[in-house]
């Protein structure tokens, strides 16, 4: 007798975090503006000058005193006594989650589907992520910094796609960054470019019920 093959269905829903749940009111570099009182210019400098230091704090390679004291070095700035605080300071007050993707992860969740993060990120905004509780609509995180891979190395989504024991095929990922997107698909994940809350959430269900016949 010959079987039928087993139809793929969605299993894992899989989010990038920043400008996907949490919303983007500022970017880093804005509080770095404020921090260090740069200009436009010295502004772009810094962004030019600093990017192997950012990789390596997304790895995890560099402990936030060495990270802000290179920082300081390399763009020619004095490095405020409370740099740290004052960082830390400004990822709170900025802190806010996009309460459509909430109310679908927590919907997802009850209809029985795995929920993930795969995100770049500082040690620093984890740890205030999860004091504020951020992480506790998913049922694994994946942080750059503490696994040691960075967007778009195909490892990241490898480790997530191992550790949740489903087939790329059986899941989901949505990335505000179309760069991003590029590896899932070659591993042959369903992609979803986030562009704003309302349709992040349609694009999720339609690819659900589409996939999994619902």
């Amino acid at each position: 007798m010959t079987h039928m093959p087993k139809k793929i269905m969605i299993k894992a829903i899989i989010f990038d975090y920043n400008g996907v749940v949490k919303a983007i009111n500022k970017y880093f570099f804005d509080d770095v503006e404020s921090i260090f009182s740069l200009s436009a210019e010295e502004k772009e400098y810094a962004k030019k000058m600093t990017c192997d230091l950012f990789e390596q704090l997304d790895k995890g390679l560099l402990d936030e005193d060495s990270f802000w004291l290179k920082f300081s070095q390399r763009i020619h700035k004095s490095m405020p006594v409370n740099v740290k605080e004052l960082a830390r300071k400004l990822f709170n007050e900025h802190f806010e989650l996009y309460e459509e993707v909430v109310n679908m992860l927590k919907n997802l969740r009850t209809n029985g589907y795995v929920t993930a993060v795969l995100s770049d990120t500082f040690p620093y905004m984890a740890d205030i992520t999860r004091e504020r509780n951020g992480y506790d609509y998913f049922d694994k995180v994946y942080l750059s910094c503490e696994v040691g891979f960075v967007k778009p190395q195909k490892e990241f989504y490898e480790l997530a796609v191992k550790d949740l024991a489903v087939l790329p095929g059986e899941c989901i990922i949505i990335d505000d960054n179309e760069d991003y997107l590029l590896p899932a698909e070659k591993l042959g994940m369903k992609t979803i470019l986030a562009k704003k809350p309302d349709q992040i959430v349609e694009d999720v269900w339609a690819i659900i019920k589409s996939e999994n016949k619902i």
